[in-house]
């Protein structure tokens, strides 16, 4: 997919295009920039875009009007970067534009404005826009976005790292290596960036420069400590992450207030330039002190304040002993990489992806970014999200991380196959929304005496048959509340049968053979998300009403069109090309774990964390029960053993009994009121 990203910077001067290939999905994300060009704003359309972001100044007729114009340029940048790259409009097929954040309410509110409708209506391109509402709407800053294409792309296996964006303002991701996974990517605002150094380069010049070219100015002054002093004592300066700021706090007025004053001590212009730029400097690496966990060995630059020699100058000196780079060193180009990252988020939207990182934003949970304006050439997924039509399963590529395995010492094969695992869990955390839905919505099923049930084939179908396997042992469930059926029958579970996951009019008669219900749900398994057996059968399942749910490690894929709620861990290319055992596999196991776990726990299968609905079969459950008893009462191993045994060796009943004080058979008439749930039967009072 070729992508065009267009952002525009708190600076306000120019939209910066980024055409990108981009190609597969988190966390092995192929892409290519193919051109990359800033088209300046003409001057009348600067001054009317910071008249816009001014309390003084902004009117909603004026707002409105820019809404329209400034997409009407956004349009014009779009066809000709398709033009400067050597490309036909027609050849893009997807553009992601950031638009002009003209206020921005920390937690409340953001806009945006440079109508993605517009743009979509001038080019013909279906164009993502608007991306921040949907974080802020999510509980978070709507900034910094940028965390999660950070995230992607710029991890180390080894070293940790800061991406430090200088824009308008000043952003941070904290990148923990691959090798650490107790620590967690994060990022926030650490303050201005180039907006106060714009602004103080303009009053120099009488508005010849609007910003100050190769920091000459600052080289040519004296930081005063005062000043610095007081522009440290900001209190943005000292909230705790997450947090965002932009041009509502730092504005021409509080620029124009620094400046007077500053004169009015007898600073000289080029001092007053000295001391901001020393400020950005300085509040990053206080930023740094304050707020990373560890230290980083590598801080990589971007954004215009990148092209500032004295700025950077500045930065190494503060930042030091980490070693400072440009993005340019790791193939993205400084004032790229804002651009490249809107075309990534769109290019995530487009496959129904979440593109925000909640450890960097505030937000609750991950979200699926933008508002989406349809172009030509694209298809619907759940009637909202368009994709590519020739979109290739993510589970059948291959990985550039293992492509010479075989090649390798005995170690470092392991070592990279691990390094694969470890991509697991992270996937997994980004489907939690999802997966706390399907929970609370078996457990509604089963409430209303229905069943849970797998169906899937090959690896897929064995770990849903293992799953419902251990329900009976592990909570005391009937054989038939949870079952688990795979292509082929029992026979495939150690054996091939051939073109058994192919058929999906047998997927059909699965569900209908079970007199499947609208009181059950049905979950369907495959790696791919395209097996037709279990297609077929969760489209016979949501027929009759029942709850589908699909589990997959491919988005988009047409599992997604027959469930109701569809969980896509995507844990990319695996280790050996198309063997969905391993990372698949894995993440699919986990995502199982939850879903029966958490609907036993809702069940009240459990008390706190203990397994009291086991079932004393044997010697080792006989004495897990009874330690059970003697841990939760408080008793000793013969008193624990007497009253399971008045209690008839259930585990729930004893523990009832024996915290209330009742009967064993008040402990039953309580449990059967509390629908077996301990907890809920202590709180009952009476006998």
């Amino acid at each position: 997919m070729i992508v065009i990203g267009l952002m525009s910077g708190t600076s306000a001067d120019g939209v910066s295009c980024a055409v990108v290939e981009i190609r597969g999905a988190p966390p092995v994300l192929d892409w290519r920039l193919l051109h990359h060009q800033t088209y300046p704003y003409s001057p009348a359309l600067r001054a009317e875009v910071l008249a816009c972001a001014s309390r003084e100044t902004a009117t909603v007729d004026r707002l409105c009007a820019l809404n329209f114009d400034l997409a009407e340029n956004l349009a014009q940048a779009t066809r000709q970067a398709a033009a400067d790259s050597g490309l036909a409009l027609t050849a893009i097929d997807l553009i992601g534009s950031h638009g002009q954040t003209v206020w921005h309410i920390p937690q409340h509110s953001t806009l945006q404005i440079g109508a993605g409708a517009v743009l979509a209506e001038r080019t013909g391109i279906t164009t993502i826009s608007n991306f921040r509402v949907r974080d802020v709407a999510a509980g978070g800053h709507g900034a910094p976005l940028v965390a999660y294409v950070d995230q992607l792309l710029l991890t180390h296996p080894e070293h940790y790292r800061a991406a430090q964006n200088i824009g308008g303002i000043g952003n941070v991701t904290f990148l923990p290596p691959l090798r650490d996974q107790t620590a967690h990517a994060f990022a926030f605002d650490t303050g201005p960036g180039n907006m106060l150094i714009d602004y103080a380069a303009s009053l120099a010049t009488d508005g010849r420069l609007s910003y100050d070219r190769d920091g000459e100015l600052a080289q040519r002054g004296v930081v005063d400590p005062t000043l610095l002093s007081e522009l440290m004592a900001q209190p943005f300066l000292k909230l705790p992450p997450p947090k965002s700021t932009g041009r509502e706090l730092y504005t021409a007025q509080l620029a124009a207030e620094i400046w007077q004053r500053s004169r009015s001590a007898g600073l000289r212009p080029e001092d007053i330039i000295a001391t901001i730029t020393d400020f950005t400097a300085e509040s990053i690496a206080q930023a740094y002190r304050d707020f990373l966990p560890i230290y980083p060995d590598e801080v990589i630059v971007s954004g215009g304040g990148g092209q500032n020699p004295t700025l950077m100058a500045r930065l190494r000196e503060k930042l030091a002993p980490a070693r400072v780079r440009l993005s340019d060193e790791l193939g993205l180009p400084v004032e790229a990489k804002e651009a490249i990252a809107f075309a990534i988020l769109a290019y995530e939207t487009a496959h129904g992806r979440p593109g925000n990182l909640p450890a960097a934003t505030g937000a609750t949970h991950p979200v699926v970014l933008g508002d989406i304006s349809l172009g030509r050439g694209m298809l619907m997924v759940n009637q909202s999200l368009p994709i590519e039509k020739d979109s290739s399963s993510l589970t059948e590529a291959n990985n550039p991380a293992t492509i010479e395995i075989d090649a390798v010492s005995t170690l470092e094969m392991v070592q990279r196959i691990n390094a694969q695992d470890m991509l697991v869990a992270p996937a997994v955390a980004q489907e939690l929304p999802l997966i706390a839905d399907a929970i609370d919505g078996v457990v509604a099923r089963l409430r209303m005496g229905g069943r849970l049930i797998y169906i899937g084939a090959g690896t897929s179908g064995r770990l849903g048959v293992l799953d419902a396997a251990e329900m009976p042992p592990t909570f005391g469930t009937s054989p038939e509340l949870v079952r688990g059926l795979i292509a082929g029958g029992y026979a495939a579970l150690t054996n091939s049968i051939e073109g058994a996951e192919d058929d999906e009019a047998q997927g059909q008669r699965e569900i209908e053979n079970l007199g499947i219900t609208a009181s059950d749900a049905v979950v369907g398994l495959t790696a791919s998300g395209r097996t037709p057996y279990v297609i077929g059968a969760l489209r016979a399942a949501r027929s009759v009403g029942a709850l589908t749910i699909g589990l997959a490690c491919n988005r988009p894929a047409p599992l997604q069109a027959v469930a109701d709620i569809y969980i896509a861990p995507l844990v990319g290319p695996e280790v050996i090309a198309g063997s969905t055992r391993l990372k698949a596999g894995t993440a699919e196991k986990l995502v199982l774990n939850l879903i029966s776990t958490g609907t036993m726990i809702h069940l009240g299968k459990t008390y706190g964390n203990l397994m009291v609905d086991v079932q004393p079969t044997n010697a080792k459950l006989r004495v897990r029960a009874q330690r059970i008893v003697e841990r939760v009462c408080g008793l000793g191993p013969e008193a624990a053993e007497k009253l399971l045994a008045d209690c008839g060796g259930h585990v729930k009943t004893a523990l009832v009994a024996g915290l209330a004080g009742i009967s064993p058979e008040a402990a039953r008439r309580r449990l059967a009121q509390a629908n077996g749930s301990v907890r809920a039967a202590l709180n009952i009072s009476g006998d």
